[in-house]
């Protein structure tokens, strides 16, 4: 053999793996994904108002009917008497049926639920308001039958509460006098203690038709008058036993007529002391009396529509159970037209 016919064959080397020393960003990063999710998850969480999403879950029970529904175990899509655990398969708008509500769309569900909710509760409790008010009108007018002095009282139920209206013809003031006349005290010593027993607050607010005082007059002007019929009947009521914390006097001269200076029912329907029984509602509430109370006539078998009411007639649409119903004019007035009388023109 030649030693030179031969090639020597080079060694293969095997050289180290090269190691990464950089892997751990990557679990590092998985990390910080994982912490900024759970974060995010904890925000969310903590933005839920439990009173609300109570809200929120029943007013979704209630709409249940209205949902596109299967029930596992019946035998078809639409056999879903039989069935349990509904599941809903209403579409979102926007896509697949499964698809996760956006934030958008679960906040504007949540505050149509919400104030939903709070509409059918406003609504109820001015219904339940109303129904109050009517058994105080009958109260009133059973104290005031015996003396035949029913027709000297109104009743309006307004957006303030119920208003327990006394002409201020001579029964109750005469002519530029801020004294109570005798046949007016015995109404309101009848009315005293009626109002004495309920938890509402009592305004009295005395009010004049637009004729002016008399030079001779001991009143300066016609707020004077008012003022002084309004505190006149504030005093009786302390004397029957009225909590003082309750009560409360203003006078508005001519500034808040019932009806316009051309209407024949102004000289005397205007001059009138109102005792108001006031709403223990929230606004919402209140702004549904009027309404409420028109909706759902009472006992009271006449009921008078002033002008007054007709001006004070702005509306506004509240959402109620689905349906939208409208707070119309604000006074509803329920009583006789004899307390109204047309004949006099003895001024103040």
């Amino acid at each position: 053999m030649s030693g030179g016919g031969h090639k020597r064959r080079g060694k293969h080397e095997e050289h180290e793996e090269h190691v990464n020393h950089e892997r751990w960003l990557v679990s590092y990063a998985d990390m910080l994904t994982v912490l900024v999710a759970l974060f995010i998850v904890l925000f969310a969480l903590s933005q839920i108002d439990q009173v609300k999403f109570a809200q929120f879950k029943a007013g979704l029970t209630d709409g249940a009917s209205a949902s596109n529904l299967v029930m596992p175990g019946n035998d078809g899509i639409n056999n879903v008497d039989n069935g349990q655990d509904p599941i809903d398969l209403l579409p979102q708008a926007g896509g697949d049926p499964m698809q996760a509500m956006s934030a958008a769309d679960s906040e504007r569900r949540i505050m149509g639920n919400i104030a939903k909710a709070q509409s059918q509760a406003d609504l109820k409790a001015a219904k339940e308001q109303v129904e109050d008010y009517r058994g105080v009108i009958q109260q009133i007018d059973a104290a005031l039958t015996p003396s035949g002095s029913q027709d000297q009282v109104t009743y309006r139920i307004t957006s303030d509460g119920l208003v327990v209206g006394l002409v201020a013809d001579n029964v109750f003031f005469a002519n530029a006098s801020a004294g109570v006349e005798p046949r007016g005290r015995a109404v309101l010593d009848a009315i005293a203690p009626v109002l004495a027993k309920l938890p509402n607050d009592i305004a009295v607010q005395g009010h004049t038709n637009s004729l002016p005082l008399k030079d001779t007059s001991r009143f300066a002007d016609n707020w004077s008058l008012s003022s002084e019929r309004a505190n006149n009947v504030l005093r009786l009521f302390l004397a029957d036993g009225f909590s003082p914390a309750r009560l409360s006097a203003q006078g508005f001269a001519d500034t808040r007529p019932l009806y316009p200076a051309d209407d024949p029912r102004a000289l005397n329907g205007n001059r009138r002391v109102d005792l108001i029984v006031a709403s223990p509602g929230t606004d919402a509430v209140k702004s549904l009396l009027p309404q409420v109370a028109q909706d759902t006539p009472g006992a009271v078998e006449q009921e008078i529509a002033t002008p007054a009411d007709e001006a004070a007639g702005d509306t506004a649409a509240v959402e109620t159970g689905g349906s939208v119903s409208v707070a119309g004019p604000d006074p509803v007035v329920i009583g006789t037209t004899n307390a109204l009388p047309t004949g006099s023109t003895d001024g103040q």
